[in-house]
C-alpha cells in the first residue's frame, strides 16, 4: 500500500509551529514578543498562497525572510486587498531601510516571476 507524500506545506507549518490558515488568530515572532492577532478574513484568503511562496522562493520564515517575500510579493503580484498591502507596507520600508540590497533582489526577482495570489481581490 502506497502512503500520500504529506503536503510540503503542512511540513512547512508543522517545523515552524504556524497554526493553519483557517485559525482564529495567529501568532508570530518579534524577538521575544509572541503577539496574538485576529485572523482576519483577507488574511486567511491569503496565507496558503504566501507560504507556498516562502517554499517556492526559499525565503527563510524569519524577519529577514518574510522582508524578501514581501518584497517579492510586490514584484511578482501582491495579494489585490488593500489591507494586505497596508499591512505589508511596513516589511518593505523596513527592506529598504534595514537591508537594501537583498530587499531590491527579491523585488527584481518578484518581478521575474508570478505569484499564486489572484489578481484581482476575491469577492
Amino acid at each position: 500500500m502506497m502512503t500520500a507524500e504529506p503536503d510540503p506545506l503542512d511540513v512547512l507549518r508543522e517545523a515552524n509551529g504556524l497554526e493553519r490558515a483557517d485559525a482564529s488568530h495567529w501568532t508570530f515572532r518579534l524577538g521575544p514578543l509572541r503577539p496574538r492577532l485576529p485572523n482576519f478574513a483577507w488574511r486567511k484568503a491569503a496565507i496558503d498562497a504566501h507560504d507556498r511562496h516562502h517554499l517556492i522562493t526559499g525565503y527563510p520564515l524569519t524577519l529577514a525572510g518574510e522582508i524578501q517575500l514581501a518584497a517579492w510579493e510586490w514584484g511578482a503580484g501582491r495579494y489585490p486587498d488593500w489591507r494586505a498591502t497596508l499591512f505589508c507596507s511596513p516589511l518593505i520600508l523596513a527592506g529598504i531601510i534595514a537591508m537594501p540590497r537583498r530587499t531590491r533582489r527579491a523585488y527584481e526577482a518578484g518581478k521575474r516571476s508570478e505569484s499564486l495570489y489572484p489578481k484581482r481581490q476575491p469577492s
